[in-house]
C-alpha cells in the first residue's frame, strides 16, 4: 500500500459503488462525536504530520535553493569557459555536484507538489465523508427522497475524489524512475572544454 493511500482505500471502485447500501461501506456509520458534541471534519482529521501550508513553505524554500544553485552553475560555466584559473577539473567536479543536487531538489519539489494535491483532495474527502456519515446517522426509516438523492450525490463525489487521488499516486510512480531535467546540462560544459583553445592555458603555464 502506498504511504499516501491511508484509510481511504477502504472505499469501493466506481463499479462497486453502485452495489449494496452505503451504510455497508463504512466501519463507523455515525457522525464522529466527543462528549456528545458533533466534531467537524477538521477536528476529526488529527493524524496529519505536515499541513498544506507547511508544504507550500517548503516549496518556496526549495525555489530559493534552486535559484542559488543555478546562479552558482552559471558562474562555474563562465570560469570553465575562460580556462584561465588552472582549476578547470576542480570546478567541473563542483559543477557535476551542483547538477546532482539540482536534480535532487527538483525531484523533492515535484514530490511536494504531488503531496500538496493529495492533501487538498484529502480535505475535500474528509468533508464529504463527514456529511455522508452525518446523513447515515439519521434512521433510514425517516429518510425522504431528498435524503436518498443527497446520499447518491455524496457517494458519487466521494468516488470521484478517490479516483483523483489514485491518479495522482499513479502519475507520481510513473515519474519516479525518470531523471528530472535541470537547466544545467553536462553536454554544454563538455562542448566548452573540448573546443577550448589550447593557447588558453599557456598564460597560466608562463606565470607559474
Amino acid at each position: 500500500v502506498h504511504p499516501w493511500a491511508g484509510a481511504w482505500t477502504r472505499f469501493p471502485s466506481h463499479q462497486e459503488a453502485g452495489t449494496g447500501k452505503t451504510s455497508d461501506l463504512f466501519a463507523i456509520d455515525v457522525c464522529p462525536q466527543q462528549n456528545g458534541d458533533v466534531l467537524s471534519p477538521r477536528q476529526v482529521r488529527t493524524d496529519r504530520d505536515v499541513s498544506t501550508e507547511d508544504l507550500q513553505q517548503q516549496m518556496r524554500s526549495l525555489d530559493g535553493d534552486l535559484e542559488a544553485l543555478e546562479q552558482r552553475g552559471v558562474e562555474l560555466e563562465r570560469s570553465i569557459r575562460d580556462g584561465r584559473t588552472g582549476k578547470e577539473e576542480q570546478m567541473l567536479t563542483e559543477w557535476f555536484g551542483l547538477v546532482h543536487e539540482q536534480h535532487t531538489l527538483l525531484r523533492k519539489n515535484k514530490e511536494l507538489v504531488y503531496l500538496t494535491k493529495q492533501q487538498i483532495l484529502e480535505d475535500r474527502q474528509a468533508d464529504v465523508e463527514y456529511k455522508l456519515r452525518c446523513l447515515l446517522n439519521k434512521p433510514e426509516k425517516d429518510w425522504d427522497q431528498e435524503d436518498r438523492g443527497r446520499e447518491q450525490q455524496l457517494m458519487a463525489e466521494l468516488v470521484t475524489i478517490i479516483e483523483q487521488r489514485n491518479q495522482i499516486i499513479s502519475s507520481f510512480q510513473k515519474d519516479g524512475p525518470k531523471k528530472t531535467k535541470g537547466k544545467l546540462k553536462a553536454p554544454k560544459v563538455f562542448k566548452m572544454l573540448n573546443h577550448k583553445p589550447e593557447s588558453s592555458k599557456e598564460p597560466v603555464e608562463k606565470k607559474s
